[in-house]
């Protein structure tokens, strides 16, 4: 079977190759699509994007790949997704184009991790075992006292503090979230609190709209507000009020290694779509 692979200047035409199948499986693919759209709406957001799709002699989709520096490359694929590996990664060594790390379902990440290990020597780390839920109906569980609204412009040193500790506990990287960045967030409407007696204690941010979808994240609560029901309250109530607003479904992204935010979602109704998984690359 002959194998093509296509690179693409812009999101758009990546979109007309890949996007049928990508929007065929909206929940699994939020993360590349999520890009994508963002590129849509503002082609400056990033800088330098890489977009491949590898298709067969039919023209059928086998892999799709964005990359976005300094991000990892992010992968999709088909059932045959195995045959497309060796000619997206010969294209990107014989390119040069530096790969710091890949996001995918868990056997395409995998299988792009190997090969990128066997032909460059570069050796490869687990960064974290993810697992994607879908929300289609809310399970709303008994609420603590409080209650839940839209960040406003005088908690902005409150969200970037916690969206700081978020990324630290979640991600165990440094991110310099500063007043400027918080202040978009609660601008754009994308920043979300439970409030109890005039005190912010927990905090949750929308992301990624797509076709029918959209993705919850940044859910955090600080550790003497734990315990309390502040996060699963927050994340039913955001949830709701995001398929009030029209989409069809929400999406997110949890880290195996926390039980107990995988099991918060659960109870409000999310349930396991795909598990993901992140490899970082290093000389």
């Amino acid at each position: 079977m002959g194998l093509l692979l296509s690179q693409y200047n812009d999101v758009e035409g990546f979109l007309a190759a890949a996007g049928d199948f990508l929007y065929s499986r909206e929940s699994i693919n939020n993360l590349i699509l999520g890009v994508c759209e963002r590129l849509v709406r503002n082609p400056q957001a990033y800088q330098n994007p890489f977009y491949a799709v590898v298709t067969d002699d039919e023209e059928t989709l086998i892999l799709a790949a964005v990359m976005t520096p300094p991000h990892n490359i992010i992968l999709a694929g088909s059932d045959n997704f195995e045959q497309g590996m060796p000619v997206l990664i010969y294209d990107l060594i014989d390119k040069e184009i530096p790969v710091p790390g890949v996001i995918g379902p868990v056997d395409l990440s995998e299988a792009f991790a190997k090969l990128w290990r066997k032909q460059t020597g570069e050796n490869s780390t687990i960064g974290m075992y993810q697992r994607v839920y879908e929300l289609r109906h809310v399970h709303l569980p008994k609420l603590p006292a409080g209650h839940f609204r839209v960040a406003r412009p005088d908690d902005v040193e409150i969200i970037a503090r916690w969206s700081r500790a978020f990324v630290r506990e979640a991600l165990e990287e440094i991110h310099d979230m500063n007043l400027a960045l918080a202040q978009r967030f609660i601008t754009d409407g994308k920043a979300f609190v439970w409030e109890r007696e005039g005190e912010l204690v927990s905090m949750a941010l929308k992301a990624r709209p797509v076709a029918h979808s959209i993705t919850v994240g940044g859910v955090y609560t600080p550790p003497e507000h734990r315990r309390q029901g502040y996060a699963t309250a927050l994340v039913a109530r955001l949830s709701q009020h995001l398929l009030d607003s029209g989409y069809q479904f929400i999406n997110l992204f949890t880290d195996l290694a926390n039980p107990t935010s995988n099991a918060i979602y659960q109870k409000v109704g999310f349930h396991p779509v795909c598990d993901f998984r992140m490899y970082k690359f290093t000389n």
